[in-house]
This record gives C-alpha cells, structure tokens and sequence, in this order.
C-alpha cells in the first residue's frame, strides 16, 4: 500500500484519483499545488477537494491493518508491479486488491464462457485451458460457476499458473460453492479484485470485472456463451482494447452456442478447437502434441498417422505427410475413429477430437 491509497480512504472518486496520478509523479505533488491549479490540470471537482486535502493527515492504519489480517495486498497505478496489459487499458483499475502471488505474466489468456457449461463445453473448456497453462500460459478467469471455475481447475491440475479476477471484495467468497477452488488459487496463483474488503457481488460490479480479464490477458477464448451472455462482454471490451478473441464452435441446436457461433459468423472471433491454434498465434512453444501421444498412448505407424493431424487433413496430404499406402491409412484411420481419437471433418478431411481427459 503507497501514500496514493490515502485518497481511496478519503473517498476521492477514483476517475479524479486516476487524473492526480497522470498528471503527478508523487502523492505528495498534489500538496504543492492551489486548488486553482488542482481545478485546472487535474480537473478536480469542489467536492473533492476538501476530501484530497484532509486525506494528507488522515489516520489509515485501521485499514493497513485489517488488509494484513486478511492477507491482502493493493497495489496502486503508480507501483512497477501493476500489471503491464492491464494499464494500457482506457480505464485500468486504480488501485488492485490481491491475493496470492503478486506475478502478472505477459503470457496470459482468458478462457471465459457460461455458467450453464454444457459437457461438451467442459471437454473443450478442460482441452483448451489445459494446452495452454501445460504450455506456460498463464490462464485468466472470473472463477464463476461453469466454465471459469473448470478452466481455473484445469490450469492448476496442470500445475499450471491462473489468476481469477472478481466481482467482490477478497474478504467476500463467491459464489459460495467455488470456496475450495478459491482457497485454493489463493494458495497457488492469483486473485484480484478492485473492490475494497467488504464489498458484496452486486450484480453491476461484473461488468467491470469483465474489463480487467480482459485487460489482463493478451487474447480472451470464449467457450459457450448463449446469445447475451456475460462472456460476450468480455469480448466485447477485449475487442475494444485491441486484444485478440477466440471463439469454440459449438451445436447450431444448444442455447449455450449461440454467442460463440454468432462471434464467429460476425468474424468478431477466431474458431478455435484446442489450445495449440492459440499457441501457433503468438508464435509460443507447444508441449500439447507430447502430451497428447503420451495420454492415448499410440506408437508405430498409427502414432504417425495421429502425429500428421496437427491439422485438418485429406487422405492425399496424409499419404504424402505419413509416407504410407492408402490402403493401410485408412486402416490406421479407422483404427483411431474407433478409438475416439479422429473424426471426419467437411471436405473428405480429418481432424483430432478434442479430448475430455486430457490431464
């Protein structure tokens, strides 16, 4: 906690705090300025002044206190570990409330969908959130019921890193049934809020949040989300801000797929179907394809046969790739389509199925 925090006790409006800070080096700068000056550059209102000026003197140990109980830390604008995507955004958070590790990679993507997840958006959450974070991504969420929490779950399954970003104050558990998964990101990753302690999970509180899992992260996946769902907010403002969105195909008959489906028809969004298509974006170092021979446990021509559908692929640019007959690749082929592992795709093409237990 720096001196800039007095203001948020003295409760200056933090779009007045964040104008104080653009404008100055130092909290202590505002002192040594008239009002007339404060009114002027930083466009600090009447009824702030008096609270800016007596925030100077103010008695704040009470609150330093009851932050270190609870083991929270804020960080404000001004401090260098303020994460650095997050305050490129057109309105960062002015100050940060956190729990856990006080790390904020660069390599950072949000997985982010409806609370109402389907089982095959579990299988596509638990696929694309695992390839990422078993690749040294660091996944971003909301640890919400449904999707969040599965994609929060499976980075740290992974041993991976996440940091959840809430709608409510760290001292205030929601929702109740994530209490372990919460607990436990803030014994291995990161939690974040904007919120001061105390603060209840009003319902027009998520919206901002929305804009900090965004601002965090470098590009924001999309599972399932229904036509208007919370998530497509998320992207929205990802979009705003120059960020990357992906999105999951899903069932043109689920609920739960049309606002996937629409950001993709709208090419708002990227199609993805698994965490390796991200990883080839920004040009990252993959260990998805070991993982995935190691789980299904091929070997042979079969395993070469798996290895050659990174992509989607014909039977001509299989024969090639794999150097085998064809009379023996689609014995191979049908092999893996009865196993689970290969589906056709549009085209005479085929393609890997995403799969539900990928560790």
């Amino acid at each position: 906690m720096d001196n800039w925090y007095r203001l948020r006790v003295a409760g200056v409006k933090d779009s007045i705090v964040r104008r104080l800070m653009n404008a100055l080096e130092r909290y202590e700068d505002i002192f040594l300025l008239e009002d007339i000056q404060l009114a002027r550059y930083c466009k600090v209102e009447e009824s702030d002044m008096k609270r800016i000026r007596e925030s100077r003197n103010m008695d704040i140990s009470d609150d330093r206190d009851r932050l270190r109980k609870e083991g929270v830390e804020v960080i404000s604008l001004k401090d260098e570990r303020y994460p650095f995507f997050l305050k490129n955004i057109s309105q960062p958070p002015v100050f940060l409330y956190i729990k856990g590790r006080i790390e904020f990679p660069r390599k950072s993507i949000a997985v982010v969908g409806t609370r109402r997840m389907t089982v095959y958006g579990r299988s596509a959450c638990e696929k694309i959130a695992g390839d990422l974070a078993g690749s040294g991504v660091t996944v971003v969420s909301g640890l919400a019921s449904g999707v969040d929490g599965a994609a929060h779950e499976k980075a740290l399954a992974r041993g991976g890193r996440t940091i959840a970003v809430v709608g409510s104050g760290l001292d205030v558990i929601y929702p109740k049934e994530n209490k372990d998964l919460w607990k436990r990101i803030e014994r291995e990753g990161t939690i974040v809020s904007e919120y001061p302690l105390g603060t209840p999970p009003n319902h027009y509180n998520f919206p901002a949040r929305n804009r900090i899992i965004a601002g965090l992260s470098m590009g924001v996946v999309v599972i399932e989300s229904r036509e208007r769902g919370g998530s497509l907010i998320t992207a929205s403002l990802a979009l705003d801000e120059g960020r990357d969105v992906y999105a999951v195909p899903g069932d043109i008959f689920s609920p739960t797929s049309l606002g996937c489906n629409n950001l993709i028809r709208e090419s708002r969004a990227k199609l993805v179907t698994n965490g390796r298509e991200i990883l080839d974006e920004y040009g990252w170092e993959s260990q998805v394809e070991k993982d995935t021979e190691e789980e299904v446990n091929l070997t042979g021509n079969e395993a070469r046969v798996f290895q050659a559908l990174k992509r989607e692929a014909n039977l001509d640019e299989l024969i090639v790739e794999t150097k085998i007959g064809a009379g023996e690749l689609l014995a191979y082929l049908m092999e893996l389509e009865l196993k689970g592992l290969i589906c056709g795709a549009p085209g005479g093409k085929y393609r890997r199925k995403v799969l539900a237990n990928h560790p």
